[in-house]
């Protein structure tokens, strides 16, 4: 499992003690090592040189950390907009079945989508927030199953005139539909940031803080300070990255909602 996997279960107090703690000591550790190896007074004429490459670094390096949160930001607003989406589908796919004149056909169908919605509730959104996605997870075989048993209960339906033909494709569409966003929704669960981001975000964090210690600044605590409040705006966006890139995982996860909202309504 990825560093950044592991960060994602682990509580959100931890979690961000881990993250932000270690650039925290990082700007702690670096500027008192530096300031042992050469005096303040040695570094001060070189101040200008050292803030020139630092601001090109810092500007470098907050474009591209504004970019990953951006794009985690969104991954994630659109995995909610997906889980939604498909719970909607299987909503419309309950009342397109509940109003077929068939009413044995239409029977089997509910029957499966009732034994569908539970499992994507108690089986494949817990496993997505446990971090299951292998093929032989017990979760995603019975999700399979389950999704296999509500197609073919669709396929059994036979439409006999215009009005049940009518009602019948709509019903197809939803069903697609939902075996659609499904398989998405898995595809973005499993999403990790690429590994040279991550070497970017996190190498470029710990080197923006060790341009700090290379100042020279005679008072030590206000040069420790402000090196200090530059680690926690760091590390507070990195773990906002940490929180945000499985959006079904942590406690910031995506939840079966709209699928919780149809067993109530259905009486399942």
């Amino acid at each position: 499992m990825a560093l950044s996997a592991w960060l994602t279960t682990l509580p959100l107090w931890l979690s961000a003690s881990l993250v932000v703690g270690s650039f925290v000591w990082f700007a702690v550790v670096i500027i008192l090592v530096m300031r042992r190896m050469i005096p303040p007074s040695a570094l001060e004429p070189h101040n200008e040189v050292a803030g020139f490459v630092g601001d090109s670094i810092g500007v470098i390096y907050g474009v591209m950390l504004a970019f990953v949160v951006a794009s985690v930001w969104t991954e994630y607003g659109t995995a909610g907009d997906l889980a939604a989406h498909e719970s909607t589908e299987a909503f419309a796919l309950y009342r397109d079945l509940s109003v077929y004149p068939n009413r044995a056909e239409a029977e089997k169908g509910l029957a499966a989508l009732r034994v569908y919605t539970l499992v994507m509730v108690h089986d494949e959104f817990p496993a997505m927030k446990a971090m299951k996605w292998d093929v032989g997870n017990p979760a995603y075989l019975s999700a399979n199953k389950a999704a296999g048993e509500l197609w073919t209960a669709i396929r059994q339906i036979i439409p006999r005139n215009l009005h049940e033909q009518s009602l019948f494709s709509e019903i197809l569409k939803h069903a697609n539909s939902l075996a659609q966003d499904r398989v998405k929704l898995r595809l973005i669960a499993q999403s990790d940031l690429p590994g040279v981001l991550w070497v970017v975000v996190v190498l470029g964090g710990f080197i923006t803080l060790g341009i700090t210690a290379m100042m020279g600044h005679e008072n030590v605590r206000q040069h420790v300070s402000l090196a200090v409040l530059l680690a926690l705006v760091i590390g507070g966006a990195i773990h906002v990255i940490v929180s945000l890139n499985f959006p079904f995982t942590g406690e910031f996860c995506i939840n079966p909602d709209g699928y919780n909202s149809l067993i109530e309504q259905a009486g399942w």
